[in-house]
């Protein structure tokens, strides 16, 4: 019980206290600009190349659903008849 009295002071003596008031942004903002632009060209290839990568997958998908949607597609040529 002497461990959870130790806790509670300890908590308490938390809520009496006042964090100091600083201000960080200005800091963190004048490093932003001051570090160099980060390369983003890389980023841009990766995605143009997932971009390509999804648009096969989407044509073979497709392509896929439409055969499966009919088994006997496979099985029989189309026949067109041509109007009378």
């Amino acid at each position: 019980m002497d461990e959870l009295e130790a806790v509670d002071k300890l908590v308490e003596q938390a809520r009496r206290e006042r964090a100091p008031a600083t201000d960080v942004g200005a800091a963190v903002i004048r490093r932003l600009r001051a570090s160099a632009a980060p390369r983003v060209l890389p980023l841009w290839v990766v995605a143009a190349a997932a971009a390509v990568a999804a648009a096969a997958v989407l044509v073979l998908a497709i392509h896929a659903w439409t055969v499966a949607s009919d088994p006997n597609l496979a099985l029989f040529p189309t026949v067109e008849v041509a109007q009378l």
